[in-house]
C-alpha cells in the first residue's frame, strides 16, 4: 500500500510485449485492473493508469531502450521474461528497476519520491532518504549508516544542550543540596 495515489502523485504504465495483443484487450485489461482497487481510488487510476499495446518493432524499439529482455517460446506459446516495475522520472529517464514478483512497499514509495526529485512525499519521507540509498545491486533501498550515526550524533548534541539549558533555568535554591541536621535522638 502506497500513500500516493494513481493519477495524482504518479501515472502507471503497463506494456504489453506481446505484438498479438490489441488496444481492444489492453482496455478491458485496464478496466479489470482499475476495478480491483478500492473504489477512492479507481477515479484517478481511471486517468492515471495506461494499458500500451503496439506493433512489434515499436515493443523491440521500447524493450531495448529499457533494458528488458523476453523470448518467445514455440513449444509452449508462452513469454519468457524476468517480472519487473521500472520507475522514471519526470522526464522519462529511468531511475530504479524492481524485479521479481512481490515489490517492498517502502522501496518503492522511497523510489517514487527520489524519482520525483522529492516533490512528492513529507518530511519524514526525506529523512528516511537520507538514511536509506538505492543499491542497484539488490534492487533495494538500503540503510547508510554513517548517515544513521550522524542523525544519532545530532541528537544527542541536541538532548545535551536541552538539558543543560533546563538545569540553568532552574532557580538557584533548586540547584543547592540541602542538608538536614538530624537532632539526637530524633527523626528529622
Amino acid at each position: 500500500m502506497l500513500p500516493f495515489q494513481i493519477g495524482k502523485e504518479f501515472d502507471v504504465v503497463t506494456v504489453s510485449f506481446d505484438p498479438r495483443e490489441t488496444a481492444t484487450l489492453a482496455t478491458a485489461k485496464k478496466k479489470t485492473y482499475v476495478g480491483y482497487l478500492p473504489p477512492a481510488v479507481q477515479a484517478g487510476a481511471n486517468n492515471g493508469w495506461h494499458f500500451l499495446t503496439g506493433d512489434l518493432e515499436s515493443i523491440r524499439q521500447l524493450t531495448d531502450a529499457v533494458g528488458f529482455r523476453y523470448h518467445y517460446d514455440e513449444a509452449t506459446k508462452q513469454f519468457a521474461h524476468a517480472s519487473a516495475i521500472m520507475v522514471t522520472t519526470p522526464e522519462g529517464k529511468l531511475s530504479r528497476y524492481y524485479y521479481g514478483i512481490d515489490y517492498s512497499a517502502r522501496d518503492l514509495r522511497l523510489g517514487l519520491i527520489e524519482s520525483a526529485q522529492n516533490k512528492i512525499g513529507s518530511p519524514v519521507d526525506q529523512l528516511l532518504l537520507f538514511c536509506y540509498h538505492y543499491d542497484p545491486a539488490t534492487g533495494k533501498y538500503g540503510a547508510v549508516i554513517m548517515n544513521v550515526m550522524r542523525l544519532a550524533g545530532i541528537a544527542t548534541v541536541i538532548g545535551i544542550i536541552a538539558m543543560l539549558l533546563l538545569l540553568r533555568r532552574l532557580s538557584p535554591s533548586a540547584r543547592k543540596l540541602k542538608v538536614v541536621k538530624l537532632k539526637s535522638g530524633g527523626a528529622a
